[in-house]
């Protein structure tokens, strides 16, 4: 660790470095506590230790430096003293005498020998001077607590920390906790056969730890219990037939075998094959139609984790999360749905709103989709396009769904023929609508086992995306007089047949010499296509 004097480096906790000295003092502290500590706690000891650190430096350096000069202070032969006026220069007394100005009063003059040899004459003893109002001792350093600290640099500290935890063997994480791996409490394979053999009579699960405890009758062993916790959901953890499925902060375990499939293996519907990185050179009106898309497809793990908390959103279903009965996690629906540090999988409930019934649903952070949802979205009839609403409740682990409110009657909307030979035909026809939609994205599909078989012939042919495109276009520009084609609504027809990201689809409109953007986002086939 390389602490630097806080007043000559403003930025110290921007730049701050976590050293071996940092771990090894970290983990003496835990071995001393016996306690597991979270990462926002062992960032507090971190940075008390710093200002420990700091402090005992900036005395060193001080008592190295000397006395301070103050013209009112008095002084012996000998002492050494700093002089903060003369960029800190430093000297030692090598004589005193009496001053000799009536007009002053009584003083001294002191004769001072700097470290380059040279000697000059300084006052002391001299009560009036305008020196003596300067304050040279303050400093951040004694203005700073470790509270204040993480209260402005927490975010950083803490990210530092975890990545250098993580890095080291001596300790052991559950969710954000750690502790030393030599002190964990022994969880046997006895333990962790039962608790399989719990989770498969509740049909995987899942159990909170606290229950398990009780169920594995540890709750009165006379160990210390948060220990005890700790040291069983880190058996849990290491054994691959257990997933941890709580929201931040809730440890519960399901059994993995007993997963849903959709949660084991991305369903068909979802899974892409391409995925351009999203260009740097768009202009801002095609970003934030790439944006009001919210495809999960477009957006990074950092900017789906970075959204704010919001009480309630508003979203738009595409075919693909239509027919799987997903919902995408995207910077957008991350507002509403918990987050988890550790899990990969997350298991919650949607309440209906209108029913108040529960809706069990996954979440499955690492293909960044929500899967169990399609029965209800046959017993609410909607469609592809058709837009829902979702908000929190006190409660991280529970949502409220609902359709949006729209008297149900028939609206004239795209639909999707399947012809007998497999071949797909869009016309404008009248459907039953029984929630708000999108008008650009809704589609209607009469006969779901066609497309289904659409899809599963595709897997073996593989058609490229731009014929793809090229299908949809010349369907697509059949239903109006310019036969111009606005992107959302190819993205949505596209969607259709594969699962395709707004980014892969505008970079085969624009590279391609078969397209023509027309203008507002609307395309056009070439003649020469």
């Amino acid at each position: 660790m390389t602490v630097s004097p806080n007043k000559n480096d403003p930025n110290y906790w921007e730049k701050i470095e976590i050293g071996a000295d940092d771990l090894q003092y970290l983990t003496n502290n835990l071995f001393e506590t016996e306690e597991p500590l979270p990462i926002n706690k062992l960032s507090l000891v971190l940075v008390n230790h710093r200002l420990e650190m700091l402090t005992l430096e900036q005395a060193s350096r001080q008592a190295d430096a000397g006395f301070i000069y103050l013209p009112k202070e008095s002084y012996q032969v000998g002492d050494k003293l700093n002089f903060p006026e003369l960029d800190g220069a430093s000297g030692v007394i090598v004589a005193l005498r009496e001053g000799d100005n009536p007009g002053l009063g009584e003083f001294q003059v002191m004769q001072v020998e700097f470290d380059d040899g040279t000697i000059k004459e300084f006052a002391s003893g001299l009560e009036d001077h305008l020196l003596n109002q300067k304050n040279y001792q303050s400093n951040p350093v004694e203005e700073q607590n470790a509270e204040s600290v993480m209260k402005i640099y927490g975010r950083n500290i803490n990210s530092l920390l975890r990545t250098a935890l993580d890095e080291q063997s001596d300790l052991v994480r559950i969710g954000d906790t750690w502790f030393p791996r030599s002190l964990l409490i022994d969880v046997g394979p006895g333990h962790l056969n039962i608790t399989e053999a719990i989770l498969d009579s509740m049909a995987g699960g899942p159990i909170n730890i606290h229950e398990l405890m009780q169920q594995l009758e540890l709750t009165n062993s006379g160990e210390n219990q948060e220990l005890l916790e700790f040291s069983l959901n880190y058996a849990l953890q290491e054994d691959p037939r257990f997933d941890e499925v709580g929201t931040t902060g809730q440890f519960s375990w399901f059994l993995r075998r007993l997963e849903p499939a959709e949660v084991l293996a991305i369903p068909m519907y979802l899974h892409s094959e391409n995925l351009s990185v999203i260009s740097d050179e768009l202009d801002d009106i095609t970003y934030q139609l790439l944006d009001e898309l919210d495809d999960e497809l477009s957006f990074t793990a950092e900017d789906i984790n970075d959204a704010e908390p919001a009480d309630r959103i508003s979203l738009t279903l595409t075919y693909p999360h239509w027919r799987a009965g997903s919902l995408p996690v995207t910077p957008l629906t991350n507002q509403v749905l918990p987050s988890a540090l550790e899990s990969h999988t997350i298991k919650v409930a949607f309440i209906d709103e209108q029913t108040h019934q529960p809706i069990s649903a996954w979440i499955v952070r690492d293909h960044n989709y929500v899967i169990g949802l399609r029965d209800w979205y046959e017993e609410k009839n909607l469609i592809p396009g058709s837009i829902i609403e979702i908000s929190r409740t006190a409660d991280p682990g529970v949502m409220k769904i609902q359709p949006q409110k729209k008297r149900s009657n028939k609206e004239w909307i795209k639909t999707v023929l399947v012809g007998a030979d497999g071949g797909l035909v869009f016309a404008l026809l009248r459907q039953p609508i029984s929630a708000g939609f999108n008008e650009r994205m809704a589609i209607a599909i009469p006969d779901i086992n066609g497309i289904d078989e659409v899809w599963r012939n595709r897997q073996t042919k593989s058609p490229t995306l731009k014929a793809d495109i090229m299908r949809m276009m010349t369907e697509l520009s059949k239903l109006n007089n310019q036969r111009h084609v606005h992107f959302v609504d190819l993205y949505a027809a596209l969607n259709v047949i594969r699962r395709t990201a707004p980014m892969d689809l505008l970079n085969t409109l624009l590279s391609s010499e078969d397209f023509f953007h027309v203008g507002d986002h609307y395309y056009h086939i070439t003649e020469k296509a």
